[in-house]
């Protein structure tokens, strides 16, 4: 199973830091196990996170799926030759035109667990998976045609909303998460690149995208680079819902 504070216990601790008594009394057992789950987070990362790429990419191979590395992971493979410092999951992309079950299928059967999806018009106008191996998460960002005349593909990331501290929360008091269009100059040519000791797909025009994603200065390290950071080419989509769904 991944690594992470449970839904549950994230509901539980956010109604009961309403009273002031209550916070006092469980804030530092709380904060205690949120260090040792981050702590066997990163462990399980640098010790597994390798193994899960080269089993992911000989899966999809072997099934005729292809895929690319993607957002952090793309970053890391084209300035780094490998995952960057902080990393603490795994971001590929796969055409929409390839989503069917066969992903879920070949990738369960090679040894990954499902996690949880979002999914925009059930999966017709946005979707993102994640599965576990060896307690690291690979997320799969599925990449749909442009909209638009001219414009550029996309996929989905989803927010939470307002006073929901969890995405089940979100989907209880609002139906569903926030999803937000993420649209990049994304290509389907791709080609292998050297990725510590394997060779992975990305994009033909990873520059591009990079730039797009992460600024020109890409190859340069930007501790104060966040998620609203070059945000100019994503669309907050408000008048549509991301379903959650869990395991």
């Amino acid at each position: 199973m991944k690594h992470q504070i449970p839904s549950w216990l994230t509901e539980t601790a956010n109604k009961v830091a309403r009273f002031g008594w209550a916070k006092r009394l469980l804030k530092p057992p709380y904060y205690a196990y949120k260090r040792r789950v981050q702590r066997k987070r990163n462990e399980d990362f640098r010790r597994h996170a390798l193994g899960l790429m080269r089993l992911f990419h000989q899966t999809m191979e072997l099934a005729g799926i292809e895929y690319t590395l993607a957002f952090g992971t793309l970053l890391g493979a084209v300035r780094e030759k490998g995952f960057i410092a902080h990393d603490l999951d795994i971001d590929v992309a796969v055409w929409h035109s390839q989503q069917d079950a066969r992903v879920r299928t070949v990738l369960e059967t090679a040894g990954f667990a499902f996690s949880h999806s979002f999914e925009v018009d059930g999966g017709e106008l946005g979707r993102e998976e994640t599965y576990i191996y060896n307690g690291v998460a690979i997320d799969i960002f599925y990449f749909y045609p442009s909209l638009t005349e001219g414009g550029l593909p996309y996929c989905c990331d989803f927010l939470g909303k307002p006073g929901a501290p969890t995405y089940r929360a979100c989907m209880k008091k609002y139906g569903g998460a926030l999803p937000r269009r993420v649209e990049l100059p994304m290509e389907r040519n791709r080609e292998l690149v050297p990725f510590a000791d394997l060779r992975l797909f990305i994009p033909t025009n990873a520059d591009e995208i990079l730039s797009s994603r992460y600024g020109d200065d890409y190859m340069t390290p930007n501790p104060g680079w966040g998620i609203t950071s070059h945000d100019a080419h994503i669309v907050r989509w408000e008048e549509k819902l991301g379903i959650y769904k869990e395991a």
